[in-house]
């Protein structure tokens, strides 16, 4: 009786680990409202503007909003995901902010190569809008929300890699959005 104790006690304390290890990033019930970026790519290519306003004004239904901090091939697997949605329900509002060090020739380059349907932006505050409150640990932070910012999930990742595994997680967390 005493080992199946001792043991529970390891599992139980093990898993409050793992989940005190989880990463957070951003808000967690509305999101922290407009803010502007530079758009790479996209019918708005060259603009300075606010995609959270835009879409607010279009009365999307649902907005896949992916704050990055890396340019590369596993991002655009998560995008690719997302754009996979968005191709289906051109209702959902989807943007690409890049943060901290992610410039607009990077955007530039892995468009060229992969022709996505999201928009690319840069943010106009280099690490992001201070209200989303983005963790700095947080190679990729994606929010879903519905019409009124209300949030239906919150995904944070510490590598590109990681957030392109749940790829399909976050493209069924979009398309449940739009319910």
């Amino acid at each position: 009786m005493l080992r199946i104790l001792a043991c529970t006690t390891v599992v139980g304390l093990s898993l409050s680990i793992a989940m005190a290890d989880e990463l957070k990033s951003g808000p967690k019930d509305k999101i922290g409202g407009a803010f502007n970026v530079k758009a790479i790519t996209g019918e708005k290519a060259g603009q300075e503007l606010c995609y959270v306003c835009k879409y607010n004004g279009e009365q999307r239904p649902a907005v896949v909003l992916i704050f990055t901090q890396k340019a590369d091939d596993h991002l655009v697997t998560l995008v690719k995901a997302v754009d996979e949605v968005q191709k289906n329900n051109k209702d959902l509002g989807t943007v690409v902010v890049g943060i901290s060090g992610v410039e607009a020739v990077d955007f530039e380059k892995l468009q060229a190569t992969h022709k996505l349907t999201t928009p690319l932006t840069v943010a106009v505050d280099k690490d992001g809008p201070s209200r989303y409150e983005l963790n700095k640990e947080a190679a990729v932070t994606v929010l879903v929300y519905k019409k009124g910012g209300v949030i239906t999930k919150n995904f944070a990742f510490k590598t590109t890699k990681d957030a392109a595994d749940k790829a399909k997680d976050i493209a069924e967390a979009a398309s449940a959005a739009l319910k």
